[in-house]
């Protein structure tokens, strides 16, 4: 749930933007995310993520949140990736 600015300076390889403070949010998580899936969230610190993961629970979304985020997951030494998202990349 980063922005893409956030994206564009590292992020989980496969990760998709999906801005929430977007007001298509819910548009795309339908669009992009099969509800039979289990996604996992992240933001920078952890606290966007929570509130997404909640809004998901309430559209029948499975969801687990990366407490920490991206900042967390480098420090534990976890690969990121700079390379550029592609649009048309499903899960």
């Amino acid at each position: 749930m980063r922005t893409e600015e956030e994206f564009a300076e590292g992020h989980i390889e496969g990760a998709m933007i999906i801005d929430q403070k977007e007001s298509d949010f819910v548009e795309k998580v339908k669009a992009q995310i099969p509800k039979d899936k289990i996604i996992a969230i992240y933001c920078r610190s952890g606290r966007r993520s929570a509130n997404a993961a909640e809004r998901l629970a309430t559209l029948g979304y499975k969801s687990v949140n990366l407490k920490g985020g991206i900042i967390e997951w480098r420090e534990a030494g976890l690969p990121v990736t700079t390379d550029n998202y592609e649009e048309d990349v499903q899960p």
